[in-house]
């Protein structure tokens, strides 16, 4: 019963920090060792604000702002050495703390991994004035997208439209063909039957003549 109480609680939880977390989340932190120190790979939905301070042990401490952790948070170690630990802090109030221990860290660079943009480099933070431009060139990327999908379905419409009108020219052609058709049949059938009463005239004149000679 316990057990059953203990992860129904668990899963409350869970779901109310997911309901009220930030739209940005953090999936994943990559450590990956360079010749000149480290790279601290941030995979977000977004850039976010970040402040780098070093600890008085020498330690790594970065503060994110406007961003919580995502459930399956992943850690990863590239070509690293002498890394003592790492820890990813939800400190709430969609703030993360990343806290990581190794020799030079102080020399690592800050990269922003995000679906909507290229890797983005900070450095001791990201001031208000990059995020504004970071955003401004993620906005004019959606726009350019929506621009070019109105301009597509433009052109399918357009080319739709001229299908129809060389099948309308097409159906007119097919069909004034089909009545000059009609017409010269018309115009021979008209023909032979002017012929022919033609021909039935003459014939009962000559009846009517013989007739005659007759009597």
């Amino acid at each position: 019963m316990k057990k059953i109480l203990l992860n129904l609680i668990l899963t409350v939880t869970l779901l109310t920090s997911t309901a009220f977390a930030s739209d940005n989340s953090l999936s994943a932190v990559i450590l990956e060792g360079t010749p000149g120190g480290y790279n601290v790979i941030l995979r977000t939905d977004k850039v976010t604000a970040v402040k780098k301070s070093i600890q008085p042990d020498g330690a790594l401490l970065l503060d994110l702002k406007n961003i919580s952790t995502a459930i399956n948070l992943d850690t990863k170690y590239i070509n690293t050495r002498n890394v003592n630990n790492m820890v990813v802090e939800n400190a709430g109030n969609n703030e993360v703390k990343i806290y990581i221990q190794a020799q030079n860290i102080e020399k690592a660079d800050i990269i922003f991994d995000t679906p909507a943009s290229a890797p983005v480099i900070v450095s001791d933070g990201l001031s208000k004035k990059q995020i504004g431009w970071i955003g401004a060139a993620f906005l004019l990327t959606c726009l350019m997208a929506g621009s070019f999908k109105k301009s597509v379905e433009k052109d399918e419409k357009l080319t739709l439209k001229n299908d129809l009108t060389e099948r309308e020219i097409r159906m007119y052609r097919e069909l004034k063909s089909d009545i000059l058709v009609s017409a010269k049949i018309d115009s021979r059938l008209k023909e032979q039957r002017a012929m022919r009463n033609m021909a039935n005239a003459e014939n009962r004149t000559a009846t009517i003549r013989t007739l005659q000679k007759l009597h």
